[in-house]
């Protein structure tokens, strides 16, 4: 069943773009280049035409917050959303009768003949051969007839020797690859999603509580893996080797925890997993392997962790002194399998014991027990994440009140991280509620905990004919705020949109960052032509000085919005001499001379 639109403003659009990206895009939406725009669900799919003849493929994920993740076929990777993203963006919000609603897949599917579902699936693959091999994983743990218990009792086949030979494959490819225009980065990012394809194939069977068919497919998995091959995928500007690896770890860690294991079987395991988190330890000062070696050790059977779970925590001790860094995921680890085996009492005792507030009231919110969990939130939250991750679950379950509640009590919060994110969080909930007072004030937290653009202008459209009022004391406050270099882009950005130009002037004047002076420059040449001519000649000269010849073009930029104001100002003879002076001193400069004539030549005497 589709969930209802999540509120989405043009505001918040604009929060996930760069400032380019989003003109460009509402350039696109004006062109009316969106062309095809469908809904299934909370899936937007669209056909954006752009400079190539193909039109580029946009995918939208929302949720009822909004927008959860974004995808598209063009190249873009500067920062923030591109500009097709936008485009089927401003649509979704501007001209939403215009989407073609579909019902999602799975609705689609629900009452289907299997017979033909069967059909579609091989014509499917057989129209798109390169889904085989995923249709072939995903099904490779499955049998027909199995269902519930039954499947859980199930202890299939797995071809340990295909699973080696697949990641070996995945491991040596090279003699497959052209070497015409191969991206390393992109190669280990590719090789590590057909990895993870596998290693999905055993979070499968924890997830059914079939821990024995797990550790069938992680042994061969994980012992190809540490034969020193996977180095190939340690390229230097990817993580995500060991990102995978620290999946392989928490997966490995539920299964040891779900399965019955002789006692000889776990020691093999225990040994295995030492050796390899030493290993790995060569590597990195936080190896894999090493919350399911504590798995393998500690089992169930460990004390401190029995005493907890049974709610006694006055003698528990997990670690004798300070906990290691893994020890959330240690415990998350015994959460996820005590879930699954429904044993939520013992879930909530240990939750509350490790201080996992969040885990602890989603747990009660998910066993519908509300009101123990909003009492719970009122007493023992302390920060704006942990009143997020109740709110939001509040909301889940159909108690939109209470969940506006906890979100402002969260607000509350001293704590400052995650402030920005819940008071925006409420900001959006109370606006589609109608519950005005409260997201103007959450508008305003928000952009106080974080001031942007995009903050500035959700709290304007809330604001209304409050709003002249609301805005002197948002740019007060920003104005009291202490600027710093991670900040003053932001800071100048939203000076320049309410036109107060002698704060972004201040701004810029004490950060030389091109990122900070430009846009203020470009604001400002005509009303303040002088302060322009010096901060442009500042941002030159240097370039010039220090022969900098693959940034020649930049100079001259400034130089050129130099003269603009120069001839707004009336000093276009002062501008020419000085630009004069540049070329003669620098005449040797062959890059930069032909530039300076040619500028010399936009602003003639």
């Amino acid at each position: 069943m589709m969930s209802p639109d999540p509120t989405l403003t043009e505001a918040a659009i604009r929060d996930l773009a760069r400032p380019q990206s989003y003109d460009r895009g509402e350039n696109y939406y004006d062109k009316c280049a969106v062309v095809e725009i469908t809904r299934r669900g909370e899936t937007i799919r669209a056909a954006v035409e752009g400079s190539q003849y193909e039109p580029y493929q946009v995918r939208i994920e929302l949720d009822e917050t909004g927008v959860v993740d974004t995808a598209c076929s063009c190249p873009y990777d500067h920062g923030g959303i591109c500009k097709h993203r936008v485009a089927v963006l401003l649509t979704y919000v501007r001209d939403s009768d215009e989407i073609d609603q579909r019902p999602p897949v799975s609705e689609l599917v629900a009452d289907a003949d299997p017979e033909g579902l069967r059909d579609v699936l091989v014509d499917l693959v057989e129209s798109h051969p390169e889904l085989a091999e995923q249709v072939e994983s995903r099904l490779e743990t499955l049998e027909p007839g199995d269902e519930g218990d039954d499947a859980r009792d199930r202890t299939p086949d797995i071809n340990r020797e295909s699973i080696r030979q697949q990641v070996q494959y995945i491991l040596r490819p090279t003699e497959g690859r052209s070497a015409h225009a191969y991206d390393p980065y992109e190669a280990v990012e590719t090789d590590v999603e057909k990895l993870r394809d596998l290693l999905g194939q055993a979070r499968t069977a924890v997830e059914a509580r079939d821990g024995e068919t797990a550790l069938d497919i992680l042994k061969p998995l994980a012992d190809e893996l540490m034969e020193q091959e996977w180095l190939a995928l340690s390229y230097d500007d990817s993580q995500a080797i060991f990102e995978f690896f620290d999946e392989v770890d928490r997966v490995l860690a539920e299964a040891l925890l779900t399965a019955d294991l002789p006692e000889a079987e776990r020691a093999d395991w225990e040994d295995r997993l030492w050796r390899w988190e030493q290993e790995m330890g060569g590597y990195t000062h936080q190896p894999p392997y090493s919350v399911a070696l504590e798995a393998a050790q500690r089992g169930w059977d460990f004390e401190p962790v029995q005493q907890e779970m049974d709610g006694d925590i006055t003698h528990a001790d997990l670690w004798e002194g300070d906990p290691p860094w893994y020890a959330e995921d240690f415990i998350r680890a015994r959460l996820n399998v005590l879930e699954r085996q429904d044993r939520i009492e013992e879930y909530l005792n240990l939750a509350e014991a490790a201080d996992l507030v969040d885990d602890y009231v989603a747990m009660l919110v998910e066993k519908g027990r509300i009101d123990e969990a909003i009492e719970y939130g009122r007493r023992n939250l302390y920060s704006p994440d942990e009143a997020l991750a109740l709110a939001k679950a509040l909301r889940d379950h159909d108690r939109p009140e209470a969940a506006l509640e906890i979100a402002q009590h969260g607000v509350t919060l001293d704590d400052n991280s995650g402030q920005a994110a819940l008071a925006e969080w409420l900001r959006d909930r109370a606006s589609s509620m109608g519950e005005s007072e409260i997201a103007l004030e959450a508008a305003i937290a928000a952009f106080d905990a974080s001031p942007t653009l995009a903050a500035y202008q959700a709290t304007e459209e809330l604001a209304g004919e409050e709003w002249p009022t609301v805005r002197e004391e948002l740019l007060e406050s920003l104005a009291d705020k202490d600027t710093r270099q991670r900040t003053a882009q932001r800071h100048v950005e939203i000076f320049l949109y309410a036109e107060r130009y002698d704060e972004a002037i201040a701004i810029a004047d004490r950060f030389s960052d091109y990122k900070v002076v430009e846009p203020v420059v470009e604001a400002v040449w005509e009303e303040h032509p002088h302060w322009t001519i010096d901060a442009c000649k500042q941002q030159a000269e240097p370039i010039i000085e220090d022969g900098q010849s693959q940034r020649y073009r930049h100079a001259v930029d400034w130089l050129e919005y130099a003269g603009k104001a120069a001839q707004a100002s009336g000093n276009l003879d002062e501008w020419r001499a000085y630009v004069e002076a540049i070329k003669d001193d620098h005449y040797r400069k062959y890059k930069l001379r032909p530039m300076l004539e040619d500028l010399l030549e936009e602003f003639p005497e």
